[in-house]
């Protein structure tokens, strides 16, 4: 018999964070790049979205909110059908449906239901609000081009709002803003209009448009009336596309990370005070990527014995088998000396530890010289000290790579295995059954990785380390569609924009 609740349902999560650690690095890099989400995927929603709203207000305006979702779902649903009828747009939410769709070959495509929240019938997106209330309109309202109207519908602001749908609506011109009106108000639409609507597509914003120079001043503000927020921004990206210089080519997420790691100075006190803090965030997410590796060594030792293993039964496995390595007797405060200087190859142990090669124990003095080497950077790096101590603040439960520094320095004289064989139990299993028991009170998820049973736990199932990821691939693809980048590297705009800074 299992024994398990029949009220809870056993489901496969991915992307979970089973030791609770990665929320600080996702606080932190919320704020490294405000405006931009991981599920914004190209910068001209903003534009259409804004001439939306604003397309609305003159059609219909109409304060019933569920007429105002069904002008933005039908807006989006049209919006996919053009992306997939020319093809090579990335990033479009429902164009899966969409290529579904024109492989029918309809000479007529009517898009009514589609379009609708009847849960009976195919739709583009199951989301009641779509694309743009489940990524857009909250990364729109940090940036200042939407706001909640009357009624509960959102709507885009005076000013900045405004000037965006008005610079779309000239982007595409009368004839086609009149067939997308049209098209959304009675859902259908043929390939020959599908083939017209070629301007609006993501990757058709025009050189030396008032549409480009407003995305222009959404990702780069600068001025007195800029906020902490924009100035977060702006220093970000103009840190991916110094990354981009640097490489003569398009950068991918981890290329600016580690760039941004080791490259000590920017020649830019702006820049060079955002890069240690993109350099906090790094540390941190390579230290609960070092934490994982530890559970998932630990759910592997579980999984040895058919009856499970003690606490005190896991604890000394771990301490025999470190005892293998010559290092493992030596005082942790020496280790972490000797592992912390400029030749520790961080790039490769972080590519052993989110790999899948190896075995988890095979890992272990990967994650712990990581934890050494880590700590010994950050306390031998005054600014860097100090923005992880402000940026990664200490808060009730919350763990961030400050608590776990705390621990090992009150517990920086015992040898190195005493000292890990103890963090696995008590900061790495426990903490797991700690946060999946406040998952399982608060959320009703069941996401236990071990079960105990008479004193002994039992492997569910197994983990392996994931690294967060940092809003980095839609900065870039920002920066792609308004042609500052491409795979050569830095454009010739991007140079005359930025100056001497990038």
């Amino acid at each position: 018999m299992i024994a398990e609740p029949e009220w809870t349902e056993r489901i496969d999560k991915r992307g979970l964070d089973p030791l609770g650690m990665q929320n600080a690095g996702v606080a932190l890099y919320q704020s490294l790049v405000p405006g931009i989400s991981n599920v914004t995927l190209r910068i001209r929603y903003y534009g259409l979205y804004c001439w939306v709203s604003e397309a609305y207000a003159r059609e219909k305006g109409s304060t019933d909110f569920a007429e105002w979702r069904s002008w933005v779902r039908r807006a989006e649903a049209l919006f996919a059908l053009v992306a997939s009828y020319h093809g090579g747009e990335g990033g479009v939410g429902g164009v899966e449906w969409a290529d579904r769709r024109l492989s029918l070959e309809e000479a007529e495509i009517d898009f009514t239901q589609a379009a609708s929240n009847d849960a009976n019938v195919t739709r583009y997106l199951r989301q009641s609000l779509g694309v743009f209330g489940g990524a857009y309109y909250s990364q729109m309202v940090e940036l200042g081009l939407f706001v909640e109207g009357d009624h509960g519908i959102q709507r885009a602001s005076n000013g900045l709002g405004l000037a965006a749908a008005q610079a779309f609506r000239e982007a595409i011109g009368d004839e086609v803003e009149a067939l997308l009106i049209e098209c959304i108000k009675s859902a259908k639409v043929t390939p020959s209009i599908l083939d017209e609507l070629w301007p609006i597509l993501p990757s058709q914003i025009l050189e030396n448009s008032d549409e480009l120079a407003i995305y222009d001043q959404l990702l780069f503000m600068t001025g007195a009336e800029a906020t902490t927020g924009d100035l977060s921004r702006t220093a970000s990206l103009k840190l991916v596309l110094a990354t981009s210089k640097a490489m003569a080519g398009r950068p991918d997420p981890m290329s600016v990370r580690w760039h941004l790691f080791s490259t000590p100075t920017f020649g830019d006190d702006d820049l060079d005070r955002q890069r240690v803090r993109w350099e906090a965030y790094h540390c941190h997410d390579f230290m609960q990527i070092a934490a994982a590796a530890f559970l998932e060594w630990a759910l592997a030792l579980m999984g040895e014995q058919d009856a499970g293993l003690t606490l005190a039964e896991i604890r000394g496995e771990i301490w025999g088998r470190l005892g293998l390595d010559e290092s493992a007797d030596e005082r942790w405060s020496a280790f972490q000396h000797r592992l912390g200087n400029e030749a520790f190859d961080y790039r490769g142990r972080w590519s052993n530890l989110t790999g899948r090669r190896g075995t988890p124990e095979a890992k272990a003095w990967d994650a712990i010289s990581t934890l050494a080497a880590l700590f010994e950077r950050i306390a031998s790096d005054e600014r860097l000290s100090e923005v992880m101590r402000r940026e990664l603040p200490i808060s009730g439960n919350a763990r961030s790579i400050v608590t776990e520094m705390n621990w090992f320095s009150r517990r920086a004289d015992e040898p190195v295995r005493d000292l890990i064989s103890a963090y696995v139990i008590e900061r790495v299993v426990l903490r797991h059954s700690w946060v999946a028991m406040q998952k399982l009170r608060r959320q009703k998820d069941y996401t236990f990785l071990f079960e105990v049973r008479d004193g002994r736990l039992l492997r569910r199932n197994g983990y392996a380390p994931v690294a967060t990821t940092p809003r980095l691939n839609p900065a870039i693809q920002f920066l792609v569609d308004v042609g500052l980048v491409d795979d050569d590297g830095l454009t010739e705009r991007a140079a005359k924009l930025l100056g001497g800074t990038a």
